[in-house]
């Protein structure tokens, strides 16, 4: 199942003040969910935005990126967002100080791997996962979730249905946040409560699950 990540405190760290400002305020802080959603020309998600946040302070807290980091990440990854395209900030602060494809994908490892360490439970690394099969007929059936995975860049790497699920992806929270929205959904839409596993992935894995579940290339210019 999920892991919950460890209760760092309630204290804010300094960029997050500012990306709090931008949060679009919820009734009884409950997943935001739109019929029909896109992001196109509308404010980011309250799940996408906490993720965001939450991804932020772990990484600053264990001095993996500075808050001049953080809030440059933050501005990337929303940017992607608003214009409908899949973002994660552990691939943007890798970029940030990757010298080369090589260092690129050494640097998302290492940063992988530290905030997996902050689990409670320290989600596997399955180097294979990349040739799983889609679950197209999740997607399908389950657009909302298909758009917040594809937004996180978080594939559903097994599917039965909505009853067993495993999450995959280079960011141990994105993975996290988005098993308990998925959950959520679950209750609301059949009162069932699904089990929820999370891999973690090498960037050439995750590369080729984002290619294949949302025909989005993960690099940038």
């Amino acid at each position: 199942m999920s892991a919950r990540p460890q209760d760092q405190g309630d204290e804010e760290l300094p960029f997050e003040q500012d990306l709090l400002s931008n949060v679009a305020p919820s009734s009884a802080d409950e997943p935001v969910r739109r019929e029909s959603f896109s992001v196109v020309n509308q404010d980011v998600p309250v799940a996408l935005e906490h993720a965001l946040i939450r991804t932020l302070a772990m990484l600053q807290q264990h001095g993996l990126a500075t808050a001049e980091d953080c809030n440059q990440v933050a501005k990337m990854v929303k940017s992607d967002w608003l214009s409908g395209k899949g973002a994660d900030p552990i691939d943007y602060l890798a970029k940030l100080s990757a010298g080369s494809s090589e260092m690129h994908d050494a640097s998302i490892e290492t940063i992988s791997i530290k905030l997996a360490e902050t689990l409670s439970f320290i989600p596997t690394r399955v180097p294979f996962a990349g040739k799983l099969i889609k679950p197209a007929a999740l997607y399908e059936k389950n657009p909302d979730i298909e758009l917040m995975c594809r937004l996180m860049r978080v594939p559903v790497a097994y599917a039965e249905d909505l009853d067993v699920l495993a999450l995959a992806s280079i960011n141990p929270y994105f993975m996290d946040a988005l098993s308990a929205e998925i959950s959520s959904y679950a209750m609301e839409r059949n009162g069932t409560q699904p089990i929820i596993s999370i891999i973690r992935l090498d960037y050439a894995g995750w590369e080729t699950m984002c290619i294949k579940h949302f025909r989005e290339e993960v690099r940038h210019d």
